[in-house]
């Protein structure tokens, strides 16, 4: 293009503003142009490619002639429609590597550039596109060997698509074609209403309730009743329209019928225990239809000297009066007859040769009868041959094979029960048993999983030890010298430069007590406590001590810009992250070689988010950990954020640290990524959602901070074992006005507590002997309701649990802390501007 036309140069910087690789060329396919995103993109410079044929440059040798196909059928017919589409193809770098892209070609109006050529790398959405398989074909065999089926509705289209195990669910083979239609027609009569009331549910936009169902089902070509758990949802669009429906479907018919066998065990137990009689027969009847879902059981005994069948019939409904009566065991049939004098259980399969009674009702009752629903099971009892009768009409179906073996057994359970009562008693032992073995194995794997996690802490802990100690050394020697030093000058009278010594003793001090915040915030158990943070400041402030844990070997690189964003999240966590990274990093550059540490401001938008990004469209903070050590692999780097997977050997990595990191990130609204190959090094991506709240001068307080005011007549009451901390706090108290009363240990601050000296505010270490902190704090409340209560605590596990332990009015200050703060503290508790408010609970 013309450098010297403006023109000409405004379109230059709009396509070196693009993302995408923007390239014109001519009708030959000379480039023209080659924006900024190009050069990064293929490697080549601007001025190296102007005059080259772009298929000679980029296009893999295998794809130039059609390249050069397209481009002289345009020559020859004028015809762009062949070039003007979005396809994608391989392509090369200046290091030729081939990689795919996506290449949308126009043809422009006028002038000397015939087309415009759009390249986009979509490297990232190919491996993004190959996961997905994996994960769709890992999902698909993990259902299938689950057993589980999957359903999908399209609302748009009214299609439904089942798996192969749903379609069995419902009686439908696997080439079947099913449609909404064949789903409502499926349920059993009793469970549609529910079961459509859920379905509705969860698809209605103002409901949005989860679709979490068991049902029945009658197989449309085996009349088999199954019985089905399903779950699903709604997926609604912009509009807030449900567009599709999807779900999991599981047969569970096994599972009921133990649940019934253990129900019907348990209550026929108290009906039949000892007992022969006719009305708690009748009961059982009654009991064992409500079960097996059937409207009527009879029971009869078959008379072989006069060859005569004694029955009754109860109503599971229990409205209806039982039918008594007997007729000709030839009604059976022989053949079953025989059968049922061996002992076995009988499906009638033809129709009875005579009504099983002279009345009317009795005998409309049988002839209503499908035959496939009858079925005989035997029942000896005393010697002598009875028999329970299922008659099932609600619909008509064929026993499965499993029920016929469950009514089997129920009949001969039910034989044991009347004669020895013992089944109860079994069955309860078997399930308390059950259950204690459960609940102490899931207990066991809690304790387990919360051990490994805190021993991955401990581990980061360790390798940390040796730094730690020599930063303690320094800052040890640092306090000791300085007061060292005054200590000399105060004997020998020379006073002048004592401000000096001090200051380099409190800044000492200031940073050990800061370094030990850190390691406490590392290794305590807490769960994640959002804030507004300011990612920078927090990462710098680490430098020394990621310095520590790198050693000399590695070089360390923060680029921490000054216009970051403030982000919403744990700021604990985010410096485990931010360390457990250094350490890993660390690890994989066992020679030595540099850590990159950055941090930028990233905007996500809704087609980046779409294109297999795992993040909402927004803002973010992007903080990036750049290593130049070993690398990892694909398989690798699949696998790096599940939990327990590692890559260093047995007993050196607990192989939690990347799916704690990866947890971390999606639970503060964010997500993890890496990016790495062998021998190439890794880089490690957090990103963190920019806070729609603001960080004020307020909430960075100064270093140096005035004595606050105080009013005549307070008096102060400080609980502290330690003398020198005592006598510390009780002489800052003096000199900022406040009247100053001291105990030693739990039992004295107590009685001058319930005393009537006036106390406006109890100062108390939580770990004292006699009586703790709080035991002091809640004993003298009784007496004192209104008492405000400042504790203090060296403890990190203090600290942690601070927002279930304190109570309104009370206030926790962590030791180390300077007298400012202290004296801050005190005058916002007794003028009310510090203090949990309600809604707070306290521990037992």
């Amino acid at each position: 293009m013309d450098q010297d036309n403006p023109i000409a140069e405004a379109a230059l910087t709009v396509m070196d503003a693009m993302l995408d690789a923007v390239v014109a060329i001519d009708a030959d396919g000379v480039i023209l142009a080659w924006n900024g995103s190009a050069e990064r993109i293929f490697g080549w410079t601007r001025q190296a490619v102007l005059g080259t044929s772009l298929s000679e440059l980029i296009i893999p040798p295998q794809h130039r002639q059609a390249h050069r196909d397209g481009m002289s059928r345009y020559k020859a017919t004028g015809d762009a429609s062949v070039l003007n589409r979005r396809i994608e193809i391989s392509a090369l770098d200046r290091q030729g590597r081939e990689f795919p892209v996506e290449l949308s070609i126009i043809e422009t109006p006028s002038g000397p550039a015939a087309f415009i050529a759009f390249l986009r790398d979509i490297s990232d959405r190919r491996r993004a596109q190959e996961r997905l398989v994996l994960s769709e074909e890992s999902l698909r065999l993990t259902t299938d060997a689950a057993e589980i089926g999957t359903w999908d509705l399209d609302l748009v289209t009214d299609v439904l698509t089942w798996s192969d195990r749903t379609k069995a669910m419902f009686g439908f083979p696997a080439d079947a074609i099913c449609s909404l239609e064949d789903f409502y027609a499926g349920l059993h009569p009793d469970d549609r209403a529910a079961t459509s009331l859920a379905f509705a549910r969860a698809l209605n936009p103002a409901e949005r309730a989860v679709y979490d169902v068991q049902y029945r089902t009658i197989g449309k070509t085996d009349g088999v009743v199954r019985w089905v758990a399903a779950k699903g949802k709604g997926l609604f669009d912009a509009e807030g329209r449900c567009v599709r429906a999807v779900g999991t479907a599981i047969d569970i018919t096994a599972r009921k019928l133990a649940d019934a066998r253990h129900a019907f065990m348990l209550e026929l137990s108290d009906l039949l225990r000892g007992v022969d009689t006719d009305e708690a027969l009748q009961a059982a009847s009654a009991l064992m239809g409500r079960y097996f879902g059937v409207s009527r059981v009879g029971y009869g005994q078959l008379d072989p000297a006069e060859d005569m069948f004694d029955y009754t019939i109860c109503w599971t409904d229990g409205v209806a009066p039982p039918l008594l009566g007997r007729f000709p065991a030839a009604a059976f049939g022989r053949k079953i007859v025989a059968k049922l004098g061996a002992g076995e259980t009988v499906v009638v399969d033809d129709l009875f040769e005579d009504p099983i009674s002279d009345e009317t009702e009795t005998r409309q009752t049988a002839s209503s009868v499908d035959t496939r629903a009858i079925l005989v099971v035997p029942l000896l009892r005393a010697g002598r041959l009875r028999t329970i009768v299922y008659l099932n009409d609600r619909p008509a179906r064929r026993w499965t094979h499993d029920e016929i073996a469950f009514m089997q057994e129920v009949a001969e359970r039910t034989r044991q029960v009347i004669e020895r009562g013992e089944a109860e008693a079994a069955l309860r032992a078997l399930n308390a048993t059950l259950e204690a073995r459960v609940e102490a194995r899931t207990r066991e794997l809690r304790s387990t999983e919360e051990a490994l996690r805190q021993s991955q802490k401990m581990e980061a802990i360790g390798q940390l030890t040796g730094g730690i100690a020599h930063d303690f050394n320094n800052l040890l020697q640092g306090i000791s010298g300085s007061l060292g030093l005054m200590q000399r000058r105060l004997n020998e009278g020379r006073i002048a430069d004592l401000e000096r010594y001090l200051a380099a003793a409190l800044a000492s001090a200031d940073r050990a007590a800061a370094l030990t915040h850190r390691l406490l915030a590392f290794s305590r158990r807490q769960p994640l406590d959002p804030r507004t943070v300011r990612p920078a400041p927090l990462i710098a402030s680490m430098e020394e001590l990621l310095r520590r844990t790198l050693g000399e070997a590695i070089a360390l690189d923060l680029v921490l810009p000054d216009d970051l964003w403030v982000i919403q999240c744990d700021p604990n966590q985010l410096e485990n992250a931010v360390l457990n990274l250094a350490i890993n990093a660390r690890d994989a550059m066992p020679e030595g070689g540099q850590l990159t540490i950055e941090t930028a401001n990233v905007e996500v938008d809704t087609l980046r988010a779409s294109m297999g990004h795992e993040l909402r469209a927004g803002q973010y903070v992007r903080i990036r950990v750049r290593d130049t050590g070993v690398g990892m692999d694909e398989e690798t780097i699949a696998h790096a954020f599940e939990p327990f997977f590692t890559t260093k050997p047995t007993g050196q990595g607990t192989g939690l640290g990347l799916s704690m990191i990866y947890g971390f990130a999606r639970q503060s609204g964010g997500h993890a990524r890496i990016e790495s190959a062998p021998g190439e090094g890794a880089t490690f991506e957090l990103y963190l959602p920019r806070s729609e709240s603001s960080l004020t001068e307020e909430d960075t307080p100064s270093l140096l901070v005035e004595p606050p005011s105080t009013n005549d007549g307070e008096t102060v009451l400080v609980v502290e074992d330690e003398p020198v901390v005592r006598s510390l706090i009780i002489e800052a108290l003096y000199e900022l006005g406040y009247a100053a009363l001291e105990a030693h240990d739990g039992p004295s601050g107590l009685e001058i507590l319930q005393s009537s000296r006036p106390v406006d505010l109890l100062i108390t270490d939580i770990g004292l002997p006699g009586l703790n902190g709080r035991q002091i704090a809640e004993a003298a409340r009784l007496q004192r309701p209104d008492l405000k209560v400042l504790f203090m605590t060296g403890y990190a596990e203090a600290a942690a649990s601070a927002s279930g332990f304190l109570a309104p009015g009370m206030a926790m200050i962590t030791k180390p802390f300077a007298m400012d703060v202290l004296a801050g503290r005190i005058r916002d508790l007794i003028e009310g501007r510090l203090g949990q408010v309600e809604g707070a609970d306290s521990p037992d």
